[in-house]
């Protein structure tokens, strides 16, 4: 283990011995790591994101500023922007996606797309869902959900309509 690893876990060890003595209750720990652990992961996804659109730049093809035309910009320089985006060189569906995330996450502030665990316990599989993941496909907790697996090996979840 190198020293700084080790130094780093020894001080998540001292944290979480301050936080318990100072009385936090374990939702406000969990609530906390939770909190970290969900920033460091967007953090890294955004990164990751930017990274793809920096190769995509570097691979040759140009950036797209989605903010700037709007498809229906009947503007010279729009059309031909919207026009020159279609016909150049095809793009990587890694690109597509970075291109795609960079928009929603841009116009919305919020992801759609997360990669969860699957943690054993027992002979089960559990996936536990972030709170944005519900939000945004609204669920709950009872709710049923049927999962649809995509060619790239992800799956697509859809709300099961129960009828009365």
């Amino acid at each position: 283990m190198t020293d700084y690893k080790k130094y780093a876990l020894g001080q998540l060890e001292n944290f979480l011995y301050d936080a318990m003595s100072a009385e936090a209750t374990p939702q406000e720990i969990y609530d906390t790591i939770r909190g970290v652990v969900s920033d460091n992961y967007y953090t890294y996804k955004h990164q990751a994101s930017q990274a793809y659109e920096l190769l995509s730049l570097l691979n040759g093809h140009r950036s797209v500023d989605l903010d700037f035309c709007d498809k229906d910009d009947t503007t010279e320089e729009c059309v031909k922007s919207w026009s020159d985006f279609w016909t150049t060189t095809s793009y990587t569906e890694e690109e597509i996606d970075a291109m795609c995330a960079a928009a929603t996450s841009a116009k919305m502030g919020k992801v759609n797309k997360w990669v969860l665990p699957v943690e054993e316990d027992g002979d089960d599989c559990v996936i536990t869902f972030p709170d944005d993941l519900l939000e945004a496909a609204n669920l709950k907790e009872g709710d049923q959900i049927e999962w649809i697996p995509q060619d790239n090996g992800s799956y697509l979840l859809k709300k099961v309509e129960v009828k009365n």
